[in-house]
């Protein structure tokens, strides 16, 4: 039956009516009117299309934080993630770790969002601004973002899932994950963070970093030696079986001991 109910209105594109949101944010625990999910970041994840798409039914999911924007290499967005799917919520506001703390279960509805694709990520927004090149825009508003995103309990610290460079796979983009043992490839040190650079495990399989050039630790050297390293996973846009992980903080690479 949902399936049926997901298919026809999901997956029909249609134009965004312009309006304001007026919902109270729900505290922790709280979920004003239909405050529980009747859909799985699985299930939205494997009926997308490709292509922006504004939801029109009556669609809730849930799931816990991944993200943090304190150092700022999130900008205004946070991911959520269930059971191996991820969801990136286009929020549009400053300090959303005060708020939506790592770990913390949240409830998005998606009825009125626009579910689009940025770098194999799933995200949910506003429609992007013509010409932008981008798949959503940010909610951009305190009002639109209490709407869609509710806080349902207490705080559970995320837990990257272990997996090696081979093992990759688009399903996986938007998630947390851990690949061990893997070193600074073709660049000598002292280096930093800022910007793109190749990590290579022991059989030379690469994957990249990304860290903006505003984020805190931006200016950190990178340290030398081998260690893990964890980020939310995006598709290099270049080919498909490339894959770049979005660093959240310095701290997500580890050196082994």
């Amino acid at each position: 039956m949902f399936r049926r109910l997901l298919s026809a209105l999901l997956l029909t594109a249609l134009p965004l009516a312009n309006g304001c949101y007026d919902s109270h944010f729900g505290q922790a625990g709280e979920a004003p009117g239909e405050g529980s999910p009747n859909a799985s970041l699985a299930d939205i994840r494997a009926r997308f299309t490709g292509q922006p798409v504004v939801v029109e039914g009556d669609i809730r999911v849930a799931g816990r934080v991944t993200t943090s924007d304190r150092a700022g290499n999130f900008y205004r967005t946070l991911c959520i993630e269930d059971a191996g799917a991820a969801l990136e919520v286009m929020v549009g506001l400053d300090h959303l770790h005060n708020d939506y703390p790592p770990g913390s279960l949240l409830l998005v509805r998606l009825r009125g969002l626009t579910l689009g694709e940025q770098f194999g990520v799933l995200q949910a927004g506003s429609p992007a601004e013509p010409g932008s090149g981008y798949a959503t825009g940010f909610l951009g508003s305190k009002a639109a973002a209490d709407a869609a995103v509710v806080r349902l309990g207490g705080v559970v610290p995320p837990e990257a899932a272990a997996t090696t460079i081979p093992e990759l796979a688009p399903s996986m983009c938007g998630t947390l994950v851990r690949i061990p043992d893997v070193g600074l490839f073709g660049e000598e040190a002292p280096v930093t963070w800022a910007g793109y650079h190749r990590f290579a495990d022991a059989e030379g399989n690469l994957i990249q970093t990304y860290v903006r050039t505003y984020a805190d630790f931006a200016g950190t050297p990178i340290p030398e030696g081998r260690g893990s390293l964890t980020g939310i996973l995006q598709q290099d846009g270049t080919a498909a079986d490339r894959y770049i992980l979005k660093l959240r903080d310095e701290t997500d690479f580890r050196l082994a001991e």
